[in-house]
Order: C-alpha cells, then structure tokens, then sequence
C-alpha cells in the first residue's frame, strides 16, 4: 500500500508584521494565501496525512481572525477525511505555566486534528486498510540547554507498517544549525523509519542519515532577508514500506523579497537624487526591498541624503521598503586632536584628586586611604 503524505511546516501564521505599518494587514494576509494554496492542493489530491512540523503560528496568542480561518481550514481537510497531525515548535509553544498552551490545543478539542503536544517522542497508529502508518510527534521542549538532544538516550519504537517521525528542531549535519541551540544529533535519528520530518529551518533540504531520510519542507512565505533567494513551498510524498516512493516540491506565491546595495558618492550631487535613479531601475509593486546605504561622505554630503523624500518616492513603486544606512561612513572636517600621553598610575591619581576636591572634609582620609590601597595593589602587579 502507498501512503501519500503532504509536509509542511514553519507556516507562521498571523506574524505582527508591525514594520509594514499600514499594509501589515496585507502582509499577514500573505501567510494565510500560501497556506491556502496548501490546503486547496490536499482537497484536491486527498493525502491520507497532512504533517504540520511546528511554528504553524507565529506565536502563542493569534488574533481571533487568523484562528476563526484557521478553524475552518483544518474543519474543511476533515470533512475530506485528510488526518491532519501536527507538532508545536518555537513559536507557537508555551514558556512556561503563564504562558497557558499552545493555541493548537484548541483545534485539538475540536477532534480535526491531531495535536502531539508532548516533548518526548509520542507515536499515534492510523489504519489504512489492512496496513497501519504509525507517526511519532515530539514538540518542542523550551526547557532543554544549548548541549542537550531532546533524542539521545532515548528508545524510538517503531510498530507501523509504515513509520514517520514529526518534529521541529535544527538537525546536526542541515544548512542553517550553527551548534548554538537545542538540537538533534546526527546519531540520534532513529533507523528503520519511512521519515523523519521537521520544521525549524526555513530552507527545504533533505538528507539521508542511519539509513533514514531525513526532510524539512521549508518555510510557506519568507519571514526575513535572509530567506530572499529561496523558493517556498510544501512536499508531496508518496511512502510504503521501502520507503519514499516518489517526492515533489510545490511552489506557493511567497512576495518577493530583495536587498539593495546602493553606494552613493559626494561627485553625483544629491544623494537623495542618486539613490532614486537606482530604484526607479528595480521598481515593482510586490516586492518587499531593503537598501543598505553605503559611502564614504562628508557632513555637508550628508544633508544631501532625505530618508522621508526616499519613502515617498517608494510610495506605489514597492510594496515596502526599508533603508539601512549602517554602511555610510561620515567624514569629520576637523582634524581630531590627539589624547595626552598618559600611564595608568597617573589617571588613578587624576581620578582620585577629582575626588577628593569633591568630597567632605571628614571624608578625605577614606579617600585618601582608598587612594594609597589601590596605588599599592597595581603596583604588586606590576603596573607602572
């Protein structure tokens, strides 16, 4: 029996989008039209699973709106009987007791999905036929250090026919682990598995370790600059017991993001002008564009350069745009003085005069002995 399975995960829905100002209304809309697309894909092809590998939400505490669609989503796949399972990660998995649950629970208790909220390895058998698909979810564990693997040690049972593990953590081995956080070990995954899944990494790539392939889908919609030349999307998977079958990726209409290195020079005149001339060349109305600023400029240059004339020229041209100016480099006209040279005795003792001018009478000695104190405690050290 073939088992069809579509993956996603990192969807982030209802992100705060506060930076986009009066279009972050559109902007979140943007995460729930790639998830649509997910969601109108799966009605159309009926998966016998849809795996949600964590950060479905972008945090613990969605709007009323976003859960209201969301509801209906996850009602609409379970009319269709498409078994939706899904795992928390770091976004939408509570801190701590005040924290409450993670929002999933609540489309847990509605009984249109599954919601494997434990942060231990926790398997949930579905039939299909004569054939059982065990998938075994583990959400994330906030609680665990930088060193800890919230796998080792561990035993991963495996009674399906077929056998799939849901999780979101960085694995060791994948583009974007920097070994600074919680993560999975290469050793830890367990053999014999159909997959290992997980969300985490905004970047689709797979891999094969202990003989066990390994896969994250990849973010929906891109959430930072850092995701700008990488395609979104979602897996199709076809899995039996050898394993995966057949895999396709599905693009989704993630908005286009782009950096823009403008470098601007005092000869080209108004700063402002130059940088407009740059932009009316990558105009376009989608497009979400950051410009970094770089140059090497005097004060006088400086005044030449009008962020708020640059937004408004922006206005209908982008969908957005942000401009970094760490890149620009003011040059002083006056020459800066050098500083007197000096010894660290002879600043402890311009230290301690200061002090002692300012001081009560009847404070001077302490002073005064804090004074000889620290002069002969340098001096044992060596310091002249």
């Amino acid at each position: 029996m073939t088992v069809h399975v579509l993956l996603t995960a990192d969807n982030h829905l209802d992100p705060s989008a506060v930076q986009y100002g009066p279009r972050r209304f559109e902007r979140k809309r943007d995460f729930q039209q790639c998830f649509d697309v997910l969601v109108n894909f799966a009605l159309d092809n009926r998966p016998d699973l849809f795996l949600i590998g964590g950060d479905f939400y972008d945090g613990i505490l969605p709007g009323n709106p976003t859960r209201a669609y969301v509801a209906e989503q996850f009602k609409r796949l379970h009319e269709k009987d498409i078994r939706t399972v899904v795992v928390s990660g770091h976004h939408d998995t509570p801190r701590s007791i005040e924290q409450g649950v993670s929002p999933l629970s609540v489309h847990a208790k509605t009984g249109h999905i599954t919601f494997l909220h434990e942060p231990h390895p926790t398997p949930r058998t579905f039939h299909f036929g004569n054939e059982t698909i065990n998938v075994t979810g583990m959400s994330l564990n906030p609680s665990l250090g930088p060193d800890q693997d919230p796998l080792q040690g561990r035993r991963v049972e495996h009674p399906g026919d077929v056998n799939v593990f849901l999780t979101h953590y960085p694995i060791e081995g994948f583009e974007g682990y920097f070994g600074q956080e919680t993560h999975i070990a290469k050793s830890s995954i367990p053999r014999d598995f159909q997959l290992f899944a997980s969300g985490h990494l905004h970047r689709h790539q797979k891999n094969t370790i202990n003989g066990t392939p390994v896969i994250y889908p990849g973010s929906t919609e891109r959430a930072s600059f850092n995701e700008e030349g990488e395609e979104k999307g979602f897996l199709w998977l076809e899995l039996d017991k050898t394993g995966i079958l057949h895999q396709e990726f599905h693009s989704t209409p993630a908005r286009p993001m782009e950096t823009l290195d403008s470098r601007v020079t005092g000869e080209g005149g108004s700063l402002t002008r130059q940088i407009e001339d740059v932009l009316e060349k990558r105009a376009g109305t989608e497009k979400i564009l950051r410009v970094r600023v770089l140059g090497k400029l005097s004060l006088e240059q400086l005044g030449t350069y009008k962020r708020s004339a640059l937004m408004t020229f922006c206005q209908g041209r982008f969908f957005h745009v942000e401009f970094d100016e760490e890149g620009l480099n003011v040059l002083s006209m006056e020459p800066l003085e050098s500083l007197p040279r000096t010894t660290p005795l002879e600043e402890l003792g311009r230290t301690f005069q200061n002090l002692m001018s300012n001081v009560k009478e009847d404070e001077r000695p302490l002073v005064h002995e804090a004074w000889r104190g620290t002069l002969a405690k340098l001096q044992e050290e060596g310091v002249s």
